[in-house]
């Protein structure tokens, strides 16, 4: 029993912090300085709105809109480097990610929303040599757009720029971003 109280309560002091972050959600300014040259550094974490009981509606059209935008960023051939969903209204919305480019080259960006009448998504990328500044993507919902980049070996990131928090309702709107394939420059 001695055993089972101390696994108990080492599962409680992980759960803790992890039941605190679990209602934040990321910001992603518009990008005005250069990275870090391993992180992304602009993410600014935002406590998320508070939301009573979720709408089964507006849930089941976030399904629906994930579904459609699975189809659009996929519809573009190619083994993906990054890849990035995540809600444009909401309690937890936003996204940023990063991801390791080994191999130096032309890219294809993918960038879709479904549900809003716009999204827009920055793309940037720092290695030691070379930095290369923010590429906005602004897409137009439902729908997609793909652009070809050049990066370097480095590290690549993408993140969703938001509407002020409080200031749009939640509708279920999403977006996504999908980096793909290389050739050598």
């Amino acid at each position: 029993m001695k055993g089972f109280r101390r696994r108990l309560a080492m599962s409680l002091c992980f759960l803790v912090p992890a039941a605190g972050t679990a209602g934040c959600s990321y910001d992603y300014p518009d990008p005005a300085h250069s990275p870090g040259a391993e992180t992304d550094g602009t993410a600014t974490a935002v406590t998320a709105q508070s939301v009573a009981s979720p709408d089964p509606q507006v849930l089941e059209r976030e399904v629906g809109n994930y579904r459609d935008l699975d189809g659009l960023l996929k519809a573009v051939p190619g083994d993906a480097l990054l890849f990035q969903e995540g809600p444009l209204d909401g309690p937890a919305s936003g996204f940023g990610t990063t991801e390791q480019v080994i191999t130096a080259g032309e890219y294809t960006v993918t960038a879709a929303c479904i549900g809003a009448p716009n999204a827009t998504i920055y793309i940037r990328q720092e290695n030691p040599k070379v930095t290369l500044w923010p590429v906005e993507i602004t897409v137009d919902c439902p729908g997609s757009t793909s652009q070809v980049i050049t990066l370097q070996q480095g590290y690549v990131s993408a993140h969703l720029s938001l509407p002020a928090h409080g200031d749009t309702p939640w509708t279920g709107a999403v977006a996504g971003v999908r980096v793909t394939g290389w050739r050598v420059s």
